[in-house]
């Protein structure tokens, strides 16, 4: 009994804070106002809140690690610090634990690091002293089970038991430092507008709100307006057939103010006392520029915004700022291609969602360590590497949490930020790549059937 007591006060060691390149972006009471504020109670045994998180977090960080490996890589990770402790490898309980944590501990962590980063970063990265924000939406897959087909629904035209089903995302993505502030989780038929909209209490008057053509509505630029926010939109596809550039005040060659009317027609989304309530018109700049790059499918794009001041806001600086925009698409990328959020493994709506939450939380801190090893050496923030810095904190990890508080991790913080910062992308504006893939597949036949089927076909 005195060696599990002795393990269990192993455990209780808070990871985040042995590794200090976290502790001042998520650290013990964080987690604790959290779980308390959601009255989330546990008993006093190994698999507490912050042990939960860490081991999830490394599940997330890891190229195909099941629950077993994760808890297997807690017990090693104890084992090598030269503590004797005897624990079951059985990743149930942990398992469990994951399933009993509020679903706030995960959103609101990722929240939390977004928020301290931004305001680590402060003045830093300002677009015309002003903070901007990146909306883009994407979906990920699942496994196939009845509960997540019936919660989250699947694409059209797919038979039962052929398809997989799809929760779609909305995100939120600083421009300063690439981190997620917040994301808003749907089914598959969800609108990515009203998923948006759950995400307007991260902004503050001042904010600038940058997307594609997708979120150009005029219920929206409005209410923008209202809480003193500003758009900048590329222009609705039929909005942009529609109009006619002659018309307006002109502002330069590629630019006229226009005064939109309200339709008549209450779209989707918002109430008609809500719709009511804007008003009538509204007053937006659209800004026209060309592209003569190689490879880009639009020649011409057309910019939607409420920054109306044609001085402070010059046509070149918003057109650099809309090209921007693109940064959302790689910093999807870097989610669900190099941490493989695009399936996820849980087979639980709830679970499902707090696995998405997890992928975003480990995103955000590994744009920390980026951003550190940025001030520190002076390189450019978006042009480090991601994938190589996930890569890099995979070796290095457990010598962190080996050698907490002895004189060795100063050398090896200051190493691995190293590394970090002389892993410079190359400077490549304008590259096109065909999207078209080199290794052929292998020559399974299409499950277009229920898997049932299948089988009793086979076994005739």
């Amino acid at each position: 009994m005195s060696e599990i007591a002795y393990f269990k006060q192993i455990l209780k060691d808070e990871f985040f804070e042995r590794v200090e390149l976290f502790n001042q972006f998520l650290c013990t009471e964080d987690i604790s106002d959290v779980v308390s504020a959601a009255h989330y109670l546990w008993r006093d045994r190994i698999w507490t809140p912050m042990q939960t998180l860490w081991t999830f977090l490394i599940q997330v960080l890891s190229v195909g690690c099941s629950c077993r490996q994760a808890v297997a890589h807690s017990l090693v990770e104890q084992a090598v610090s030269g503590k004797q402790a005897i624990a079951s490898p059985d990743p149930s309980a942990y398992c469990q634990g994951r399933t009993r944590l509020p679903l706030s501990l995960f959103k609101s962590a990722v929240q939390l690091v977004g928020q301290r980063l931004e305001e680590t970063v402060a003045s830093a990265y300002l677009w015309c002293d002003r903070r901007v924000w990146i909306v883009d939406g994407s979906s990920c897959s699942m496994p196939d089970t009845p509960e997540l087909r019936a919660t989250f629904g699947q694409p059209d035209n797919i038979k039962t038991g052929c398809g997989f089903p799809v929760a779609k995302i909305v995100t939120m993505f600083s421009w300063a430092t690439g981190a997620v502030r917040d994301v808003a989780i749907g089914v598959y038929r969800s609108s990515e507008l009203i998923l948006w909209r759950q995400l307007w209490g991260q902004l503050q008057p001042g904010d600038i709100v940058l997307g594609d053509r997708l979120y150009c509505v005029y219920s929206y630029l409005s209410e923008l307006l209202q809480i003193r926010c500003d758009g900048v939109f590329r222009l609705h596809g039929g909005r942009s057939r529609a109009l006619n550039f002659r018309q307006g005040k002109r502002l330069g060659k590629n630019a006229r103010l226009q005064i939109w009317t309200r339709p008549i027609q209450c779209p989707k989304g918002i109430s008609q006392a809500c719709w009511q309530s804007l008003p009538t018109t509204l007053t937006v700049r659209v800004i026209r520029f060309a592209t003569q790059v190689p490879g880009f499918r639009s020649k011409t794009i057309m910019v939607a915004t409420t920054l109306l001041d044609p001085k402070a806001y010059p046509v070149e600086h918003i057109a650099a700022l809309y090209r921007d925009r693109w940064t959302a698409e790689l910093r999807l990328r870097d989610i669900k291609t190099t941490l493989r959020m695009d399936v996820l493994r849980c087979k639980s709506p709830q679970m499902v969602k707090k696995e998405i939450y997890m992928h975003f939380l480990a995103y955000n801190l590994i744009r920390v360590l980026m951003w550190q090893a940025s001030r520190i050496h002076g390189r450019p923030l978006h042009r480090l590497s991601f994938a190589g810095t996930v890569q890099r904190f995979e070796v290095i990890c457990p010598y962190l949490l080996l050698f907490s508080g002895s004189q060795h991790i100063t050398v090896l913080c200051k190493l691995f930020l190293t590394w970090i910062a002389h892993d410079v992308l190359p400077n490549r504006p304008n590259r096109v790549e065909p999207r078209a893939l080199k290794r052929r597949p292998k020559q399974y036949d299409l499950l277009n059937k229920p898997r049932h089927l299948m089988k009793e076909r086979r076994r005739k």
